[in-house]
């Protein structure tokens, strides 16, 4: 057996005994202390190997198991809150800009649009009646009040109007409700005095900075709401 032979057999197994290993090991003392230094080895490595297990060992390392499973679930936790947070935000934006953004041009489309958002609300038979002194509390805000009543305000209400809070008054009129709605000057919206669609007829009067719009169906008289309006509503400056 040659010497490179003879090494490669102790290195994979230190114990392995045949007849030509036990003669060429008998027969070198190079190679008996090279049988004796490798299982010297082996038998250090075989000691290393035993080392007595924890009895805690199995709490620990389900211990370790649940603290790296809890920091990742946070880590995924802040990832889900800022993504919930830029659709926040991106849906915040979506909003504002709906909200102050339209599809309208003129005053009388969106007064039109109003008028149908609030459809259904109200009726000529509604027996909720607002005061006059009421109606003049709100009236205040547009440096403006009615001197008398001239039809049967059902209600009074500000609301926004493009953005800009108005006052939404309606009253009873001849067989359905009338829509008046007091806007202070609108410049993003474009000033027209007569306007209609196959429901309603709309007139539109600049009275005093505020745009005073009454809103009907084909059988109320608008023109005489407008006069009456005139009539009824002194302004301050």
């Amino acid at each position: 057996m040659d010497d490179l032979q003879f090494r490669r057999s102790i290195y994979a197994d230190p114990k392995s005994r045949d007849e030509a290993m036990q003669e060429a090991i008998d027969g070198d003392p190079t190679k008996q202390q090279f049988v004796r230094d490798i299982e010297a080895l082996d038998d250090k490595l075989a000691q290393a190997m035993k080392v007595p297990v924890p009895d805690d060992l199995y709490d620990k390392l389900i211990l370790r198991q649940t603290l790296d499973s809890h920091r990742q679930q946070k880590r995924k936790n802040r990832i889900q809150l800022a993504m919930a947070a830029s659709v926040a935000f991106a849906l915040g934006l979506t909003f504002n800009f709906m909200q102050y953004s339209t599809p309208y041009s003129t005053l009388g489309e969106y007064a039109l649009a109003h008028v149908y958002h609030e459809e259904g609300k109200f009726s000529n038979d509604d027996q909720v009646r607002v005061s006059l002194a009421a109606l003049n509390d709100k009236m205040a805000t547009f440096n403006g009040s009615f001197e008398q009543g001239f039809g049967e305000l059902i209600s009074a209400q500000f609301c926004p109007f493009q953005g800009v809070k108005s006052l939404h008054l309606v009253f009873q009129g001849k067989s359905s409700p009338v829509t008046v709605l007091i806007v202070p000057n609108h410049e993003e919206l474009e000033f027209i005095e007569d306007f209609n669609d196959e429901n309603f007829n709309g007139k539109t009067l600049l009275m005093h900075d505020n745009n005073v719009i009454v809103i009907g169906d084909k059988n109320e008289p608008i023109e005489q709401w407008q006069e009456d309006i005139k009539d009824n509503v002194s302004w301050s400056i």
